[in-house]
């Protein structure tokens, strides 16, 4: 289905829905320091492929966008425990000798390429380990069924919850091998030519000249579905709750889809980028050597690696393997400005390997408001922060199927950080909106920044914003979400609208 068109036709700042009581006027502060550290876990072998244990931090050198920085924080963690680290001036330890440093598996069953048997046989596997996880450790567990995510899980460190959950899983329906069968019609095309080619006594070159393009095709089922598929599985790394510390997706899906569209993966690897989750992908399909090395690429631009193994007990593979690493931190400039910086570790010592993530972003505030508003969209939002009030108008036609829907926002005036004018006060908020029709059709949109001017300083009650949005004329689940500049976090809204 094609992509919801959504645009801003106009933005009026409305009337303030407050009493206009007179107090004093808040002091308003532009510079913000920001201090969030970007922790890197650096994985460090030998020639042999074993675990490197004992470094320093004087042993890495941390390179961003191509330029060394500063490793303000250093920890060495061994099968889950911080280690005793030799210390290095200037670098702080953010953990104490030997305490457990939890980690969070979040397991992301790909349903739409994935096979039946591949992937019981792997979740049955999962489940037989759980006894793996830690103290400090929890897990959660997501379906994609190709149009929808579904969370059969939220994290959790109860192993009941946990077996039920990938039981569940088990029991749900895939079309892995419904593609398959789709895309490999189309190496029968290709033997059909090359016989018929034999019979008309074409030469060698000749054939080659047809099978060329022909080497290219890819089935059209699988280009469409991998379209809906490479995004959900980014969007449940931006949307999903991320708990803090080491985070690990394991990502079973169809090996083979890496081949359909490379390029549609980029998001994913953004996103476990940006907020520090290392891929362990496992093909539940067909898995052969070429589509294991393919993941194993997809795996290596986060510091994972591909977790299939002989008797697949993929999560003992991915315990031991994410359980011992070094922990590299340090704080950027952070600029807001909605780029991708590149991120390398390397080594002062020979002969020694290292897998680290590639990369970092610096979201403005505008994108993390949009990110907000897919996570709600997606799985809900806190009800803590449903403070949004929500009003839809009466839709006019707006030709070609869609119309413009009048929309009022209620934002909490305590919410809004207001700044001293010559005359008065401003508050501004970024404003986005996402989207969802009965199909599943997304749409994420980065509104403009709402905008209120007032003589004095309201007590309580709530600014009122009018807007008006373009979209197709369908039944949709709209979700409003604006950034909360006094308290930190995201207020959010919803309304439902049906033609």
């Amino acid at each position: 289905m094609a992509t919801l068109r959504l645009s801003f036709v106009a933005l009026l700042v409305g009337s303030l829905m407050v009493s206009a009581q007179q107090i004093p006027a808040p002091e308003v502060f532009n510079d913000v320091i920001d201090v969030r550290v970007v922790n890197v876990e650096a994985v460090v072998t030998d020639q042999r492929g074993e675990p490197v244990r004992g470094l320093s931090a004087a042993d890495f050198r941390l390179l961003v966008d191509g330029k060394e920085v500063p490793i303000d924080y250093f920890t060495e963690v061994a099968e889950g425990r911080a280690a005793h680290t030799a210390p290095v001036e200037g670098v702080a330890a953010p953990r104490e000798p030997d305490e457990a440093v939890g980690r969070s598996y979040l397991v992301f069953i790909d349903e739409s390429f994935a096979v039946a048997g591949h992937r019981d046989f792997v979740l049955e596997k999962i489940e037989s380990s759980l006894s793996l996880l830690g103290a400090e450790d929890r897990m959660a567990v997501l379906v994609f069924d190709g149009r929808q995510i579904h969370v059969l899980c939220p994290w959790t460190a109860d192993r009941s919850a946990l077996a039920r959950a990938l039981a569940e899983a088990r029991r749900r329906k895939t079309r892995g091998s419904q593609l398959i069968a789709q895309h490999r019609s189309m190496t029968a095309d290709v033997e059909t030519t090359v016989w018929a080619a034999t019979l008309m006594e074409y030469s060698a070159d000749e054939v080659a000249s047809l099978l060329e393009p022909m080497g290219k095709r890819v089935s059209p089922e699988a280009r469409t579905q991998l379209g809906r598929t490479a995004p959900a599985m980014a969007a449940a790394l931006r949307g999903f709750e991320a708990p803090p510390g080491r985070k690990v997706m394991l990502l079973l899906s169809g090996g083979w889809s890496m081949g359909v569209a490379p390029q549609l993966f980029g998001p994913l690897i953004e996103a476990a980028n940006r907020l520090g989750y290392t891929l362990y992908p496992v093909d539940v399909a067909n898995p052969t050597p070429l589509t294991l090395k393919a993941l194993d690429g997809l795996a290596a631009a986060t510091g994972g690696k591909v977790a299939n193994a002989v008797g697949q007990d993929v999560f003992r593979r991915v315990v031991e393997d994410s359980g011992s690493y070094y922990w590299l931190g340090f704080i950027p400039a952070w600029a807001g400005v909605d780029r991708t910086h590149s991120i390398e570790v390397e080594l002062k010592r020979p002969g020694l390997k290292v897998r680290a993530r590639h990369g970092f972003s610096d979201l403005s505030q505008a994108k993390e408001t949009a990110l907000k508003a897919e996570g709600v969209l997606l799985f809900g939002g806190n009800a803590a922060g449903q403070r949004l009030i929500v009003q839809l108008g009466d839709p006019r036609p707006a030709g070609r199927g869609t119309i413009e829907l009048p929309v009022t926002l209620g934002v909490p005036v305590e919410s809004l950080a207001l700044t001293a004018l010559e005359k008065g006060y401003v508050a501004e908020a970024p404003l986005a909106i996402a989207i969802v029709d009965d199909k599943g059709g997304r749409s994420d949109v980065s509104g403009p920044r709402l905008r209120v001017a007032v003589r004095e300083v309201p007590r309580g009650g709530y600014a009122r914003f009018q807007t008006v949005v373009k979209l197709r004329r369908a039944s949709q689940r709209l979700v409003f979400t604006v950034r909360d500049a006094v308290h930190g976090g995201v207020l959010w809204g919803e309304a439902s609208f049906k033609p």
